[in-house]
């Protein structure tokens, strides 16, 4: 019997609900925040140039992990549906409770190993800048995977498809890495920070990590 794509994916949409509402809140509470995600996807040049005051806020940023930690939740949601043999919601949790858990660690690893390269190369505005331009473009990641879902929906994808499903997931994640590490090596050039360490920045905190979990997840 054919399954409504709304209960396939009824999990991850509960999950992406959640982060909608904080997108919301970003957009109606902290606006410096919600300015300088735009500007980080399309128009680089305004954060650099941004004066003191347009620094984002601690509730902004804050606002931002939580929506990226989500967009890791909906990630893990998917997988666990990839890997159940039947609609059972309990995969979908368990596998969005691991993501969740990554999106932590990822973010405790992220400023552990930032500080302590802004210690080694003494440029900590330029990792800053970094971790920053990171925050924001996985807001956008998130709004991307928000986007996909309702066109999966739409498109009446079943239980059977959900590979396929994944294997799209999988490409929008490359595309939307190329973009963000396209943005990393701008603010690296913009800093004039020292070409070797901008590569091993770039390879240690995005391409190396994003091999490993495609090794994993993929």
């Amino acid at each position: 019997m054919p399954v409504a794509p709304l209960e396939v994916f009824s999990v991850t949409v509960w999950i992406a609900l959640c982060g909608l509402a904080a997108t919301v809140m970003l957009r109606a509470r902290f606006e410096r925040e919600w300015a300088l995600t735009l500007w980080s996807a399309v128009q680089i040049k305004r954060v650099w140039q941004r004066l003191a005051d347009e620094s984002a806020r601690t509730g902004g940023t804050l606002t931002s992990h939580v929506i990226g930690v989500i967009a890791w939740a909906i990630l893990g949601s998917l997988w666990g549906l990839v890997q159940s043999d039947s609609l059972d919601p309990d995969a979908s949790w368990t596998g969005a409770g691991w993501g969740v858990l990554l999106g932590i660690a990822t973010l405790i690893l992220r400023n552990v190993g930032g500080a302590v390269g802004a210690l080694v190369t003494l440029e900590r505005e330029a990792v800053e800048r970094g971790f920053e331009v990171d925050r924001h473009m996985r807001n956008w990641w998130f709004w991307i995977l928000c986007v996909f879902i309702l066109f999966e929906l739409t498109q009446h994808t079943g239980f059977a498809q959900r590979k396929v499903v994944w294997e799209h997931v999988i490409s929008l994640w490359w595309i939307w890495l190329s973009l963000k590490w396209l943005r990393q090596l701008q603010s690296i050039a913009h800093k004039r920070l020292h070409f070797g360490w901008g590569i091993a920045y770039i390879c240690t905190f995005e391409i190396g990590p994003a091999l490993w979990l495609f090794s994993r997840w993929g």
